[in-house]
C-alpha cells in the first residue's frame, strides 16, 4: 500500500470527525457493542457450569497443544473445538440448554481422552481432568467476605 493512503490517528476522541485519506473523506463512528447477557436456563447462564466447560475446553486446548511434541501434525485451530460443539449441539457452547450440560461434559471429556496424552494419562491411571463437582468444590467456592476480617 502506498504510503501517501496510510492514515494513523491515535489518542484522543475522534467520534464524528471526518478523516482525510489521500483523495477519500472518511466519517469516524463509534459503535457500541454490548456483550450478549446469556439467556436463563442455559450453560452460559449459570456461572459453575460455564467456568466448568471453559475449563475443560482450556484442558482440551492444552493436551491438542502437547501432541504437536509427539509428532502429530495436523493442523490445529483453537476455535474448532467450539465449532464442533455448534455443529453437534446446534448452539454455541454457551448458549447451550442446562439440560444438556451432562452430554456435551461428556462430549468434552470424550474429546480431551481421545488425544495422545490423554490416553497416556488413561493407561497410567491419571486422571484427565476434573469432575465437575470437584471442580466446583475447589474454584467456585465463595470467598470470606470482607467485614469478617474489620474486626482483627
Amino acid at each position: 500500500m502506498k504510503g501517501k493512503n496510510l492514515a494513523h490517528i491515535s489518542g484522543g476522541d475522534f467520534t464524528g470527525a471526518q478523516v482525510h485519506v489521500g483523495d477519500k473523506v472518511t466519517q469516524v463512528v463509534k459503535r457500541y457493542r454490548r456483550a450478549a447477557e446469556n439467556l436463563p436456563g442455559t450453560i452460559g447462564a449459570n456461572l459453575a457450569k460455564r467456568n466448568y466447560v471453559k475449563y475443560l475446553v482450556e484442558r482440551y486446548h492444552r493436551y491438542r497443544d502437547a501432541d504437536a511434541s509427539f509428532a502429530r501434525m495436523k493442523p490445529y485451530s483453537y476455535a474448532v473445538i467450539y465449532k464442533n460443539i455448534e455443529a453437534k449441539f446446534k448452539a454455541t457452547a454457551y448458549l447451550i440448554p442446562e439440560g444438556k450440560f451432562e452430554e456435551l461434559v461428556d462430549y468434552l471429556c470424550g474429546r480431551i481422552n481421545a488425544t495422545i496424552v490423554g490416553k497416556k494419562n488413561h493407561a497410567r491411571g491419571i486422571p484427565n481432568y476434573q469432575s465437575f463437582d470437584e471442580y466446583v468444590l475447589e474454584h467456585m467456592t465463595a470467598a470470606e467476605p470482607a467485614h469478617a476480617f474489620a474486626n482483627w
